[in-house]
């Protein structure tokens, strides 16, 4: 008897796992967008602020601040759905074509966007942008940031062979980048190698930055200025001070004062752009863009309602 009274509990409760199980995906795909170079939704003017955006799937918050004699243009974001943490390229078809950051941004609709890594300048590294894979030669001397698929941050310093195959063995790569150095990795400020293998690590530069918060929290942050090409930076009260660029171990003790336990240095230099509300949100001005291959933005995933047309009968 209670054999029987068991299997009917489990056929009466079938018909509910089943529901649930058809309900998960669809609950959790509902802001998703595809992991590819699909182009998103454009986001909503009404939505933007001088110094933010904020819609039911995205909230940025744009500040400006002085770290040493420094200054720091950042983009605190938070989304809903990893897809939302997404890159472009200049061309996907044709990876020698370039273009400037703003102009890649507006293609794509991002409400913020950064530079990546510029790929396309040398022959290697481990290159996967929207889980397509461009290029598959590591380099043991770089530092590696790949984001997976739930929009988690993962750096493999050296660009370990071994750690690079668990990540593949359990996780999506969505996106792999190779510049760096890691900045901050599981919570811990990095010490920066001065012979690292790639930029001037040690001089004060224009520099760039992503870094992740917890999860789905991330910033964005580009250093204005560098040795020889000071800026000049008016201040909120009027008062005015000039912009030399920062060290890469500056930069890290930045992103680390902010709580990121993950952060990852970028290309920089003449690359270093913010771009937010269909502007540049850093000092560089348009003019004096550096042609990129590549992007890291964030997007709405809110489609804009369609105006219709009252129709009458005669």
């Amino acid at each position: 008897m209670r054999k029987l009274l068991a299997v009917l509990m489990i056929l009466a409760l079938l018909p509910l796992y089943a529901l649930a199980e058809d309900a998960a995906p669809a609950e959790e795909s509902a802001n998703a967008l595809p992991f590819d170079f699909t182009v998103p939704p454009e986001p909503a003017a009404e939505n933007f602020t001088e110094m933010g955006y904020e819609d039911e799937t995205l909230t940025v918050e744009m500040y400006r601040e002085w770290f040493g004699n420094a200054h720091f243009n950042v983009a605190h974001v938070k989304i809903t759905d990893p897809s939302q943490l997404r890159t472009a390229l200049a061309n996907p078809n044709n990876l020698n074509k370039t273009d400037h950051v703003s102009t890649i941004s507006r293609n794509n609709n991002a409400v913020v966007a950064i530079g990546g890594d510029f790929f396309v300048k040398d022959k290697y590294g481990y290159v996967v942008r929207m889980t397509e894979e461009f290029r598959k030669k590591p380099v043991k001397a770089r530092d590696m940031l790949i984001t997976d698929e739930n929009g988690d941050m993962h750096i493999i310093l050296d660009s370990d062979a071994d750690q690079l195959k668990t990540m593949m063995d359990t996780h999506t790569l969505v996106n792999v980048f190779n510049f760096g150095p890691a900045l901050v990795v599981d919570g811990f400020l990095q010490e920066i190698d001065p012979k690292y293998v790639l930029g001037n690590v040690t001089g004060k530069e224009p520099r760039c930055a992503i870094g992740q918060l917890g999860p789905m929290e991330y910033l964005l942050v580009v250093v204005d200025g560098g040795e020889g090409r000071t800026v000049t930076i008016t201040n909120p009260d009027g008062s005015t001070k000039k912009s030399g660029g920062c060290t890469v171990a500056m930069l890290a003790e930045f992103m680390f004062s902010k709580g990121c336990v993950t952060a990852y240095n970028l290309d920089g230099g003449n690359s270093a752009l913010m771009f937010f509300n269909d502007a540049n949100f850093s000092k560089k001005s348009e003019k004096a863009e550096r042609d990129v291959s590549d992007i890291i933005y964030f997007c709405t995933t809110i489609m804009p309602e369609e105006s219709t047309e009252e129709t009458t009968e005669e």
